[in-house]
């Protein structure tokens, strides 16, 4: 199983969307977070700290686990990516390849225009508790959105 990170970028309450142009090995494009895969030899927070570094340039300060998370299928293997907050202390963005622009946004923006597959309303409900520290999900949560034919 590879193992993922998806983390919201935080600056002063205001949240990091990055723009992706459509791309035949991403996807259709819109407004993302970082994501990533956890190398070998690191874990989930290491992997968060690096992939923000590598597709923002900005230095996580604070990494808020929301204990939640995603099992899924993507070209063939299976992922479980874990989601977090990442607390910066600056705006200043340098993005790399993987986007074409970036925009801080209020959280009811941001929910409006990220390109989320899921709940929004729950979302908005995590990243509340999480912008003041504070977590919704006690026990580590995770969605499975596998195919059935395929697990």
């Amino acid at each position: 199983m590879q193992r993922k990170i998806l983390t919201f970028i935080v600056h002063e309450k205001k949240i990091l969307a990055l723009y992706s142009e459509p791309h035949p090995q991403h996807g259709k494009g819109g407004w993302f977070v970082v994501t990533g895969s956890v190398e070998k030899n690191e874990d989930f927070e290491e992997a968060v700290s690096r992939e923000v570094m590598e597709e923002t340039g900005l230095v996580v300060e604070k990494i808020f686990p929301l204990n939640w998370g995603s099992v899924y299928n993507w070209r063939n293997e299976v992922c479980e990516e874990h989601n977090f907050v990442s607390f910066v202390n600056s705006k200043k963005v340098t993005l790399n390849e993987e986007h074409s622009k970036y925009e801080w946004l209020d959280i009811d923006k941001f929910i409006e225009i990220i390109k989320w597959d899921d709940n929004k309303e729950l979302l908005g409900k995590v990243l509340k508790k999480a912008l003041n520290k504070r977590i919704h999900f006690r026990n580590f949560t995770i969605k499975d959105y596998r195919k059935e034919k395929n697990e």
